[in-house]
């Protein structure tokens, strides 16, 4: 057998028989007085998370620390510092790698995070660019753990899903109107949520966390794997925004293909007791001006996940992202 047989969440599924203490977007750690370590590591490799032809360096920079900050933010964390390792052909020109390393220095400064270490190598290969980020969150408060979903929550997530996908799309076919810049950027460089994590963390209740980076249906079923339940989507309530109708629209693409399956948004997907729809609903948006849905339910059926259509419920796959089996970004 090979590793596609497995696939990437196969692979993660034998790695945690192994390693039992790895859980969910950031391991949990003892820290400092007063608050948990937090630690994550992501990467950004040639020819799957990107092509030197078509985003730009600085971008790339800054969306390497994006991927890292989003699994901070899903525990309700503070960023705090940074480790790289940039493995890179000898033929990359140096103005390019200038303008990385710039992307990278701004996405820090924004978010108060310092890089304090690293490695280079060289390859013949692709471009591989890592980075490890350590965090640190509150120890008196409940960790917002995929775990923590129960039968009757409902289900929330931030912004507007499937923007990034078709800002991918936008920039490999050549599109260049300046009407879809924001599609484009989204595709560039999502902005990581760290502080409805934060707002959601102050909360202290009991609440089901994860970042949407693989997409909304595979994102969701870790917490529904994790919580051994399941879940109902309301059709009309999933978010998509009026510049994604537009693009799918002209395309002829099904926008909820893209809500579903998309990808890389870098949004918040959480559940939380019916009791704290109203404050999440006035506050997140009111407070931190960030849009926030309520796009469904929390059901006992594990492992299910339904989209509630004209009265009736259908089921849906929970396939998004593979590493393993999916095409090159």
């Amino acid at each position: 057998m090979e590793l596609r047989d497995f696939g990437e969440f196969g692979l993660i599924a034998h790695i945690r028989k192994l390693f039992p203490e790895i859980g969910d977007d950031c391991a949990v750690l003892p820290g400092r007085s007063g608050f948990f370590l937090l630690a994550t590591v992501d990467s950004q490799v040639e020819g799957t998370h990107f092509r030197l032809s078509l985003i730009p360096p600085f971008s790339l920079g800054r969306r390497l620390l994006v991927a890292n900050l989003s699994d901070i933010a899903a525990m309700g964390g503070i960023p705090r510092y940074a480790l790289t390792s940039f493995v890179l052909r000898e033929d990359i020109p140096f103005s390019w790698f200038e303008e990385f390393l710039l992307g990278l220095q701004e996405e820090a400064l924004r978010y108060g995070v310092t890089v304090v270490g690293g490695n280079l190598a060289r390859t013949a290969g692709p471009v591989t660019l890592d980075l490890v980020l350590l965090g640190e969150v509150e120890d008196d408060r409940p960790l917002l753990l995929r775990s923590n979903a129960r039968p009757g929550d409902c289900i929330f997530v931030t912004g507007y899903l499937g923007e990034a996908k078709a800002g991918f799309l936008l920039v490999e076919q050549g599109e260049e109107r300046s009407e879809y810049q924001p599609l484009r950027e989204r595709f560039f460089t999502a902005s990581p949520r760290l502080s409805v994590g934060r707002f959601l963390g102050s909360l202290g209740e009991r609440i089901a966390l994860i970042d949407v980076s693989d997409g909304l249906l595979q994102d969701l079923g870790h917490i529904l794997e994790e919580s051994k339940v399941g879940a109902v989507l309301e059709k009309e309530a999933l978010p998509v925004s009026s510049l994604l109708a537009q693009f799918c629209k002209e395309k002829h693409y099904d926008p909820l293909d893209f809500v579903f399956r998309g990808g890389e948004d870098f949004e918040l997907l959480f559940t939380a007791p019916p009791h704290l729809e109203e404050i999440i609903l006035r506050s997140i948006p009111g407070r931190l001006g960030i849009p926030v849905s309520r796009i469904g339910n929390i059901i006992p059926e594990e492992g299910k996940i339904f989209i509630e259509e004209d009265g009736k419920l259908l089921p849906l796959s929970t396939l998004g992202f593979d590493h393993f089996v999916r095409k090159e970004r």
